[in-house]
């Protein structure tokens, strides 16, 4: 390693100058400008407006934003940490957004789309019953409310790493612009601050692997130190579920964390039918998992050129970080610290990524608590539709204040990636599971549907927290892959009030292991990537069940609209989309064109299945 100390607060805060400031405000400024023009300039006063853009976006901006919403600062600053004290086994999950692709565009796709719901959940309430709706639409704002902490906290802590602004100031700044932009703007203004903030994002990814690989040598040096110290790693075929990262438990197991981002996630949802045509919402797909793949590719070398940079002095080690999500921060310090104003792009691309990601989920959560709720409690009363958006507005705010305030929580937790998986696979296999036993099985009913939520949210509830105890204790670890303080200047180990090579990881070979207590139980050690998929599957097995031992399906009943393409040549064949028309309701388009577009349907949308 290059450097002789670890950046104290004092000296981050000089390397941080007004130019970093100045990039860095730009960045929030822009946002907030955003948020303003379509607030004030570009009225969003109709909830149609407000929630799906007027269904008039392109696909580009909406691709721009569906991918970059989903690469938060747990990808942008969590991920390289990942490669860093893992390898590279986690870029095997690209392999899953083919499979995941090909699920949704011939399921889930085809059904949200012809149905055009003002709420997703609204899908439930048509398959099965009001109150599976509402028991669904309750988990998902939780998870999301648990969640989007996590995405906040990460790039905070960077900010602090490089300026010493305590994440307690930082992070209200963050929000209140946020919630700002989100609740005046609506989609309109999250899609293009999404497709701006990309733009910040992918230049600091960029920069800094153009100059980390100069610094380090080139691509065959990174390759070289990486591949000594066993990180080099694709294809780990050990079929356990016990063993954190393989082959399996990130390809398959990503397989089902993709489907709850992008095949039954509100948010997904609400941008496919923010466009005109079934073949656009298929192309939006394609191009967001085009980029997710590029996404994955250069944070992956990203991870790889900080081993190669500290591979023989480990900041974690030393001490030099107190926690590994400032590993990446401390990185960019020291690579940028002669390009004046590129660590400000750093940060702002962090932040940026956390923007993203928050202003798409408070947009997606007031939509849906809006619509499953607050519709519900105001039944009967007279709304017009300024007032509507109005309470959606208000809706942002509340939410965007919760999630603030429970960042703080989010601080005593572990390893980062790992922790936004496990509390992000509470709820996520349950809403996965609900979806499939609704679009896959014509013989499920409510019954079944919502014991089968209610018995997946306590199960992964047991095992998230109860591995989350273990790890807390000491009795769960996962040693990460060989390090070394070899290369340390001799003033900084000696300035140290513990010995540094005790804390050195020292694992060698494929794989990493799960070190556990005998007193563990074996559930607890299951890889954090399979609860999802382990939630999904406690849906199926109970559900189905319950479904077939109480009331019984009438198949002649069934809308083969609420189906899979696939499964709909089993059913009788009914009208093409199922009646509904709560009069209080808003139309998500006139009611002329709906129905035009009843009769006459273009070319693009009779080309899905």
């Amino acid at each position: 390693m290059n450097g002789t100390e670890a950046p104290s607060f004092a000296s981050a805060a000089l390397m941080f100058n007004w130019v970093e400031y100045s990039v860095f405000c730009s960045m929030l400024l822009l946002s907030l400008l955003v948020g303003v023009y379509f607030g004030w300039y570009k009225k969003q006063d109709t909830v149609a407006e407000y929630l799906l853009g007027g269904k008039k976006m392109s696909v580009f901006p909406v691709a721009m934003s569906l991918t970059f919403s989903h690469v938060s600062g747990v990808s942008l600053i969590g991920v390289p940490v990942e490669i860093y004290s893992y390898g590279t086994q986690y870029i095997v999950m690209c392999i899953s957004f083919g499979i995941m692709y090909f699920i949704v565009v011939n399921s889930f796709l085809p059904v949200f789309f012809d149905l055009q719901l003002n709420s997703l959940y609204e899908y439930l309430e048509l398959r099965f019953s009001k109150g599976t709706r509402t028991l669904a639409s309750l988990i998902f704002a939780l998870s999301l409310v648990i969640f989007i902490p996590v995405v906040i906290y990460i790039p905070a802590l960077a900010f602090n790493q490089v300026t010493g602004v305590s994440i307690y100031v930082i992070t209200p700044i963050v929000c209140l612009i946020c919630v700002t932009y989100t609740s005046f703007g609506g989609l309109k203004a999250v899609v293009w601050t999404d497709t701006l903030q990309s733009i910040f994002t992918m230049s600091t990814i960029i920069f800094i692997l153009v100059l980390g690989l100069l610094k380090i040598g080139g691509i065959s040096e990174m390759i070289r130190i990486n591949e000594e110290s066993h990180r080099l790693e694709l294809f780990n075929m050990d079929p356990s579920p016990f063993r954190r990262n393989t082959f399996w438990t990130i390809c398959l197991g990503s397989v089902f964390t993709w489907l709850s981002h992008v095949g039954v996630h509100p948010g997904t949802s609400q941008r496919f039918i923010a466009v005109s045509t079934f073949k656009e919402a298929r192309s939006v797909l394609l191009w967001t998992c085009v980029g997710y793949v590029w996404i994955k590719v250069l944070i992956t070398v990203l991870g790889l050129l900080i081993y190669a940079h500290y591979h023989d002095c480990d900041p974690i080690a030393t001490k030099m970080v107190q926690k590994s999500g400032q590993v990446m921060p401390l990185y960019v310090m020291e690579v940028a610290k002669d390009y004046p104003g590129l660590t400000g792009l750093f940060i702002s691309g962090s932040l940026s990524a956390a923007l993203s990601t928050m202003s798409a989920g408070l947009n997606t959560v007031a939509g849906t608590i809006y619509e499953d709720f607050v519709q519900f409690i105001l039944k009967g009363k007279q709304k017009s539709e300024a007032m509507q958006a109005f309470t959606l507005k208000v809706v942002v705010l509340v939410i965007g204040v919760i999630c603030s305030l429970l960042v703080p929580i989010v601080e005593r937790l572990g390893a980062l990636l790992q922790v936004a998986y496990s509390l992000y696979g509470i709820n996520s296999g349950a809403l996965v599971g609900v979806f499939c036993l609704g679009v896959f099985f014509p013989r499920a009913n409510a019954k079944g549907a919502i014991v089968g939520i209610i018995t997946s949210v306590m199960v992964m509830i047991i095992v998230v927290f109860g591995a989350q105890y273990f790890i807390a204790n000491g009795m769960l670890k996962f040693p990460g892959k060989v390090t070394s303080v070899n290369g340390c200047p001799a003033d900084l180990l000696a300035s140290l009030s513990f010995n540094a090579s005790a804390r050195v990881q020292t694992y060698v070979g494929v794989g990493s292991p799960v070190v556990a207590d005998a007193s563990v139980p074996l559930i607890f050690q299951l890889s954090y990537w399979y609860y999802i998929t382990m939630g999904t599957l406690v849906v199926l097995l109970v559900g189905l069940p319950v479904s077939y031992l109480t009331e019984p399906v009438e198949m002649k009943h069934l809308e083969p609209a609420l189906f899979a393409p696939f499964v709909r040549q089993f059913l009788p064949q009914k009208q093409k989309f199922p009646v509904k028309a709560p009069a209080e309701e808003y139309k998500l388009v006139p009611t002329n064109v709906h129905s035009k577009d009843m009769a006459e349907p273009d070319g693009d949308n009779e080309e899905h299945p």
